[in-house]
């Protein structure tokens, strides 16, 4: 199973190098939009900003378990004793990493799409095979990514 696995890959690799992906199929083959970057780098940020105040909770309730029992008092304890700003420790790295994460997983990923289905087309022509190339190329994708 490990075997055709590898074959497999091997296969698509072949026929899948960026050059004969643009050659192939013109500039619709492999094209990099930079707004996959920018919605998967804003989304990452915005999803993980987000979430920072509850894991600065958390994190004190971690490291301090006598003194932070459950979420809402020790919320309510931080912000008195430190102020709402500090629920936001850690926001600027947690919005640079995410977002940087983000970006290259879903641009990567949207630029690999095309480039992983022609590859699946032209071995099904290769092998004289009918039909689509079905959910490989996208898993394929999903991977690289």
């Amino acid at each position: 199973m490990a075997r055709g696995f590898l074959r497999l890959l091997l296969a698509i690799a072949a026929v899948a190098s960026p050059a004969s992906a643009a050659s192939a199929s013109g500039a619709a083959g492999v094209v990099i939009d930079p707004r996959f970057f920018i919605a998967g780098g804003t989304c990452a940020a915005i999803s993980h900003g987000i979430t920072t105040p509850i894991d600065v909770v958390k994190t004190r309730m971690q490291s301090n378990p006598e003194k932070y029992k459950s979420l809402l008092p020790a919320t309510a304890l931080i912000i008195k004793e430190e102020g709402a700003q500090a629920l936001t420790k850690g926001l600027v790295p947690t919005l640079v990493g995410y977002g940087i994460e983000g970006a290259l997983k879903f641009g990567i990923y949207e630029v690999s799409k095309p480039m992983a289905v022609l590859a699946f087309q032209k071995l099904n022509n290769k092998l004289n095979r009918s039909g689509g190339t079905g959910p490989l190329p996208f898993l394929l994708a999903s991977i690289m990514a």
